[in-house]
């Protein structure tokens, strides 16, 4: 599925032509290919679903009315952009699914409350290294927004499956690695060891995706570095 950025002369799609289904979501204009959709059933894309289901139902039968309100007025006042870079508007079951998809992946409970301050969490910046002979990763201190020694700050770390050095490939099979967590008492040190998902040979191309979520728990978009599997030293 893909989304689609009309130029002149179109403004709005419906229906079929040939192989391909035009629709529009909250995200803007889809254009499909007309076949059963495959089911690759990933562990990450399994638990996400759950999840989703879960906060759904949250949302209907556990939040209160007035929070669903400041969930509604929250992602209303946020500016929100989809993966054309494009400015949408979401509802606010999207943007309480979106911030506490994340908070269930570190075992966390669900947060009723909307966030108190607009916007979204500060951008970051990661990178690692690769250790192929060992699968581990160590990742350098983040910058950015993201605070070692703030409590309330978590980095959501993702890993996607190796890929040939060279090859231009949108990265698949992302993992769940874990969370770092900022800690005003014992922050973590760092270069951190952590446990990569995938066997990796040398020369091959890791790619790792982070996410932050910030003490008034909203979330920022996503941000990537990549690193060439080499033995370590």
């Amino acid at each position: 599925m893909a989304l689609v950025q009309f130029g002149g002369g179109v403004s709005q799609i419906r229906g079929s032509i040939g192989g391909t289904v035009f629709s529009r979501g909250a995200g803007g204009a889809i254009a499909r290919a007309r076949t059963k959709p495959i089911n690759p059933r990933s562990p990450l894309q399994n638990v996400r679903r759950s999840n989703h289901a879960y906060l759904t139902t949250y949302w209907s039968l556990t939040l209160t009315e007035q929070q669903r309100v400041d969930w509604r007025d929250y992602a209303h006042s946020t500016t929100w952009t989809n993966r054309l870079g494009q400015t949408i508007q979401i509802n606010g079951l999207a943007a309480f699914v979106r911030i506490n998809s994340l908070i269930l992946l570190a075992g966390l409970p669900v947060v009723p409350a909307a966030p108190t301050a607009t916007g979204h969490a500060g951008g970051v910046t990661i990178s690692f290294a690769a250790q192929n002979d060992t699968k581990k990763f160590q990742l350098d201190e983040p910058g950015g927004a993201f605070d070692k020694d703030a409590d309330g700050h978590t980095l959501y770390l993702f890993s996607g499956f190796p890929t040939e050095a060279g090859r231009i490939a949108t990265p698949k099979g992302f993992r769940f690695l874990q969370t770092v967590d900022g800690d005003s008492v014992t922050p973590e040190t760092f270069p951190l060891e952590v446990d990569a998902p995938y066997t990796m040979a040398e020369g091959q191309l890791l790619t790792m995706r982070a996410m932050f979520v910030d003490d008034h728990y909203r979330s920022s978009g996503p941000y990537f570095a990549t690193a060439t599997a080499a033995p370590s030293t």
